[in-house]
């Protein structure tokens, strides 16, 4: 875009510069080859603006300059800077100091000096113009004299559109060259997040076969502990209520693992419907001893309807509620706030999760959930993963808010089942 911008601006300097140029040298040669042509012994009966001899020969000179150079005015102007002879034959200015001593001041004075100038533009009835001074020199190369040619710069309007048009044209090449970047920098983003999703689809399908060899080796130990736990029941009525404990957890941890599995080959959740505020209120309550322990006062607020029937059966909306408040809990090391919030918006059943913790920073929390990604030192990055798999299994959806130094909001959103 540099190199656009100033290969149109070197390009317009360049036009510029030559075409001032070469209208420079137009003016001086004329006025130059002009003021060779008038004899100074003239000027004396210029002055005295006689009729015949030399001040007719001067304006028969001047008139014909005027017209043969087609410029739009020529003079002659005597050293003490008043006009002599003046190519448009106005009465009032022959006699008067020029124009030019205000308008071209410069030149005037260098062509007084001895030396042939031209004046930057100047306006003259609102028409940009020029002027050439020549000097006219007498025998002894003294300066009698001065002749004046005026011309309109007829260039500048050329150099105007010459401006427009290599604006235009730069425009639109920054324009092209903006677009162009921009599909560059869209191609290489959708490149990267190809590579990150193949990369995440890497990490899921390994998650997935570590499942799976979870599964079979946990299920297998799983069925052997129940069938003994089986046999052991038949001995003593103590010993069968032992035993039941054993095969209800046994049972639980087996489901566990399945509903895992199901979760990591991403297949679709299947089960009965649990009510979401009542796995929750057990949730806080089995945790009412770590809140203790840690010094974290939990404050519990909204209304909340009868029954918040969802698609998830409790064991797993207890994971999730789980999964969420222990991350709550470790972020509260030195005790805090732990708010819990319910409401029912727009006929979804919502869960706020509040702590007063330390919050994430905005890369943390546009990482925050992917697999195996976390900030905990003993962490696996799973269990934030599969906490939002089971939400949306349920066609739920999980909400993290989180600022640096304002603590992190956890927001579940569920649609009530109509099972």
């Amino acid at each position: 875009m540099l190199v656009t911008g100033a290969t149109a601006l070197l390009a317009y300097r360049g036009v510029a510069g030559a075409l001032e140029s070469e209208f420079e040298r137009r003016l001086t040669r004329i006025a130059t080859t002009a003021a060779g042509q008038i004899d100074a012994a003239d000027l004396g009966d210029a002055r005295l603006h006689e009729e015949g001899g030399g001040y007719a020969s001067l304006q028969l000179q001047i008139a014909s300059l005027r017209a043969a150079a087609d410029v739009a005015n020529a003079s002659l102007v005597d050293t003490s800077r008043v006009t002599l002879v003046e190519a448009l034959a106005r009465a009032e200015a022959e006699g008067q100091t020029t124009p030019l001593d205000t308008l071209a001041p410069a030149a005037l004075g260098a062509a007084l000096a001895g030396r042939a100038a031209v004046s930057p533009p100047f306006f003259d009835q609102k028409v940009a113009m020029r002027a050439a001074c020549a000097p006219v020199l007498d025998e002894r190369g003294r300066v009698a004299g001065v002749v004046a040619i005026e011309a309109r710069a007829g260039y500048l309007p050329v150099i105007a559109d010459l401006r427009r048009t290599l604006t235009l044209i730069a425009l639109v090449s920054l324009l092209a060259i903006a677009v162009f970047g921009a599909l560059f920098v869209g191609r290489a983003g959708s490149a990267a997040r190809l590579e990150r999703q193949l990369s995440r689809s890497e990490n899921l399908a390994a998650m997935g076969r570590l499942t799976a060899t979870l599964a079979h080796e946990i299920k297998n130990p799983l069925a052997v502990i129940r069938g003994s736990a089986q046999r052991l029941g038949r001995l003593d009525p103590e010993a069968r209520r032992m035993a039941d404990f054993v095969i209800e957890e046994s049972d639980r941890l087996s489901n566990t693992v399945a509903r895992y599995l199901r979760f990591a080959r991403g297949e679709p959740a299947v089960g009965d419907t649990g009510d979401a505020l009542a796995a929750l209120d057990q949730t806080l309550d089995l945790l009412q001893g770590e809140f203790a322990a840690r010094k974290v006062e939990l404050a519990r607020s909204g209304g909340r309807p009868a029954a918040a029937p969802v698609a998830l059966d409790n064991e797993s909306l207890k994971q999730v509620y789980l999964n969420l408040i222990l991350n709550a809990l470790d972020a509260l090391a030195d005790g805090g706030r732990l708010a819990v919030t319910t409401s029912e918006p727009r006929g979804r059943i919502e869960v706020a999760i509040a702590d007063t913790g330390p919050g994430m920073s905005p890369e943390t929390l546009r990482r925050i959930g992917s697999p195996f990604y976390t900030t905990r030192a003993q962490g696996t990055g799973l269990g934030l993963f599969l906490t939002r798999r089971l939400v949306q299994s349920a066609g739920g959806e999980l909400k993290i808010e989180s600022q640096v130094g304002r603590g992190t909001t956890c927001t579940l959103l569920w649609p009530r089942s109509r099972g």
